[in-house]
């Protein structure tokens, strides 16, 4: 006893000295993440201090993540898996455990158990009591799929980097709250990474009320970046008129400028951008804006106070500001579909189809069980029947046993022998969004690597961009194929993870052995590299990484494209310096093919173009005929990359889920669906195979120990398009003194949403 206690006391100490050391973890955004998504672990440390955060990834295979300072940002792989924090020689491991909603938001110590990735995740920052609660329970959905409401209680508490809201599906933005916003300016970090994320895809639903003068007046207003015009003055509604129209109400608003019903205040601002759904005059009540590749609904008001928050309407008027629509089916398809195909999720399939090396070659289900049933035809059966029958030794059975064993097993390896190739391989698609209006560009790419053998390996992401427009070609004194924009471009680069309880998902139901002891390092220096990574002998791993550029054009782009009876028309652009194939424009209800593109190459699109129902892009290809087509659904087998795209970049347009047969919620910030519900239309193109292998195109992203492997490469090509509106355009509804309300509205919502999940959120 005294040995043992002897050998046990050191450790003790040990483990106590590691502990005193740290004194604060907090994982993910008021403790709700997602497995998978880019996950803010908050410690007390000082900025510069080393901080390094030890995780798994979606295979359980060890993943380091370096940092500085007091936050940083880790890719958290598994439901069940622990986390450890090591500030210098203090180390602290956490498990996952509790609920996040019912966990005490004071604790040091704070490491929740993951939300569904299927589950929208809403931040709330200010007042929570919008009407949002009420608009979520009018939503018929399933619990698993009803929007989680987050409120943010400091905003010191948002991340300071975009991607740590990865996993948030909307911010909430009110200015019922002021005091939250006390020492906060554009230029705070946290401020400067919620913009960047609305930038690159998010969704923002911003109300403007009594107390926004202060935050949107000043030079360097704190909310000054998300109001959707130029500010000039605080203005009063004295009519309730235009709200009660837009959701088709007999109750009247109470407002007469007394403290219990007094008039609605709000922000005056000029050249208002977006389509304005609900105006008085001049001044936009609600209206809905790109903001480079993502989107901001704004209300003019403070729905938390009164005269709003005694209307009865509240919840009906913030359901039609997010376009929602119901859910109408129950959700089988996706659940078929991870026990047939092993994924739920889009991504899954994007996986799936870049799985497929060439050279490699799977041997079918069928051929196994057939070489099995002939095992043990011959090994039971053939085998006794040839030492008793024939040679009539049956001691022989010794030798002839084992020379089976032998004979099948030279067999199964040289069935498989030619579908193994002894070299590294590399299949890689990447997605280029280009915004024109707004200078962002955004490179996305999915990565899979093939091992050979056992191996670590490491790979970098490129950070570079091509030019986004021949437009700002004449600010370069050079013209060359390649030109970079010139203001920095930042990457982010890991392991790409499955969502799902599936083989090989992040949410096992199983726990899964850990096949290395060392894994993975992701640097806090160069966040496009990885070190280190373990490979199986003959097996895949798969990875996403994207490069993002946020510059200020010189230039305003002049529109080109003109909205006339819901078909845009004028003159189109290829967008960057190659040969696009199979292009497409897609607007409204309609698609518009545009063939192919040479570089540089202007075409004329309108009536005359050749068009097509918006959800045919769900038609496989080699579905002949209109009859055909008309009963032919998502082929969601399909291993065509340009196809798969297209399915996630019209996602909810198309019919979501209930279209689709799958989810899109792992990586839903590429669905371009919510720019269609502003003045906005989406060239989708794809580089042509004769492109693609040439050297003086960015077509080849990844590299792995400083050398381009042998595979596949696809490069699809994104860009949304503002559209000029004009009286004639069905998308442009105006609040003037008509009917207006839900019912009415033909816009967006009926012509682009007519089934599936909503435009924003679940």
């Amino acid at each position: 006893m005294k040995y043992l206690l002897s050998f046990l006391l050191p450790l003790f100490a040990v483990f106590a000295v590691a502990d005193d050391g740290i004194s604060r973890v907090r994982v993910g955004v008021e403790g709700f993440y997602k497995n998978g998504c880019w996950t803010p672990v908050c410690v007390d440390a000082a900025p510069e201090t080393p901080v390094v955060v030890h995780t798994v990834d979606s295979d359980g295979t060890p993943t380091t993540f370096h940092g500085f300072g007091k936050t940083v940002y880790a890719k958290l792989g598994r439901a069940n898996a622990p986390l450890t924090v090591e500030i210098g020689e203090s180390r602290k491991t956490l498990k996952p455990g509790g609920n996040p909603t019912r966990q005490d938001r004071s604790a040091a110590f704070r490491f929740a158990e993951p939300v569904s990735v299927d589950r929208p995740i809403y931040l709330v920052v200010g007042s929570e009591d919008i009407g949002l609660q009420g608009a979520v329970a009018e939503l018929t959905l399933r619990e698993e799929k009803r929007p989680i409401l987050v409120k943010v209680d400091s905003f010191a508490d948002l991340p300071d980097r975009w991607y740590g809201y990865e996993a948030v599906d909307m911010v909430v933005l009110t200015t019922a709250d002021p005091q939250q916003f006390n020492g906060v300016t554009s230029t705070s970090p946290q401020i400067k990474a919620l913009d960047e994320w609305v930038q690159l895809g998010g969704q923002l639903f911003f109300c403007a009320g009594k107390d926004s003068e202060k935050f949107l007046a000043p030079e360097n207003g704190a909310l000054r970046p998300f109001l959707p015009g130029k500010f000039v003055q605080m203005t009063e509604l004295r009519k309730g008129t235009p709200l009660e129209l837009y959701v088709n109400s007999k109750r009247p608003i109470s407002m007469n400028g007394t403290v219990e019903a007094p008039f609605l205040r709000m922000p005056y601002f000029t050249e208002p951008r977006g389509i304005p759904f609900v105006e008085d005059g001049n001044l936009p009540l609600v209206l809905r804006c790109a903001h480079g590749l993502g989107t901001i609904v704004y209300f003019g008001g403070d729905l938390s106070g009164k005269p709003l928050a005694d209307w009865r309407e509240r919840s009906q008027l913030v359901f039609n500001i997010m376009l929602w629509n119901e859910e109408r089916k129950t959700g089988v398809q996706t659940s078929m579909s991870l026990i047939q195909l092993g994924y739920s999720d889009i991504s899954g399939q994007i996986r799936s189809a870049l799985d497929r090396f060439d050279g490699v070659r799977i041997i079918p289900f069928s051929i196994v069980l057939l070489l099995l049933a002939a095992y043990l035809l011959v090994v039971g059966l053939g085998d006794w029947f040839l030492v008793h029958r024939v040679l009539k030794r049956p001691m022989l059975t010794w030798i002839t046993f084992p020379l089976w064993i032998v004979l099948f097993s030279a067999a199964a390896f040289w069935l498989a022998a030619p579908g193994r190739p002894n070299q590294t391989m590399l299949n890689e698609l990447d997605v280029l969004d280009i915004d024109v209006d707004s200078g962002t560009a955004r490179r996305s790419c999915w990565a899979n690597l093939y091992s050979s053998g056992d191996a670590f390996y490491s790979l970098r992401m490129s950070a570079d961009l091509p030019l986004a427009t021949k437009t700002n070609l004449a600010d370069f004194p050079s013209k060359k194929t390649n030109v970079m924009l010139p203001t920095d471009r930042e990457s982010l680069f890991a392991w790409n993870g499955l969502p799902g309880s599936g083989l090989g998902g992040m949410a096992p139901k199983t726990v899964s052995p850990t096949v290395w002891r060392s894994g993975s390092e992701h640097s806090a220096d160069e966040r496009n590299l990885l070190k280190n990574v373990p490979v199986q002998v003959r097996a895949t791993k798969s990875f996403f990484g994207q490069a993002w550029n946020l510059g200020v054009p010189s230039t305003r782009p002049t529109i080109s494209l003109v909205d006339e009876d819901g078909i845009p028309i004028g003159t189109l652009t290829n967008p960057v310096d190659a040969v696009l194939e199979d292009c497409l424009l897609v607007y409204g209800r309609w698609i518009l093919k545009l063939g192919t593109l040479e570089s540089g190459q202007q075409i004329e699109v309108g009536t005359m173009s050749e068009r097509m129902e918006l959800r045919d892009v769900l038609v496989p290809k080699g579905a002949i005929g209109p009859k055909i087509q008309r009963l032919a659904s998502y082929n969601a087998q399909s291993g065509d990359l340009e196809y798969i795209v297209r399915a996630m970049s019209l996602f909810h347009a198309t019919g979501g889920s209930d279209a689709v047969g799958l989810n899109n919620a792992y990586q839903r910030s590429l669905d371009m669906s919510h720019l269609l519900t502003v003045d906005r239309a989406i060239f989708i193109g794809s580089l042509s195979q004769q492109e693609s292998g040439k050297e003086n195109f960015l077509s080849f992203n990844v590299v792995v120990d400083g050398q381009r492997p042998e595979g596949r490469n696809e490069l699809i090509v994104r860009q949304p398009i503002p559209i000029k509106l004009t009286e004639r355009s069905p998308r442009l509804r105006r609040s003037t003194g008509q009917d207006v309300g839900r019912d009415k509205l033909e816009g967006v919502d009926r012509t682009i949403h007519e089934k599936g999940a909503p435009a924003m959120g679940p």
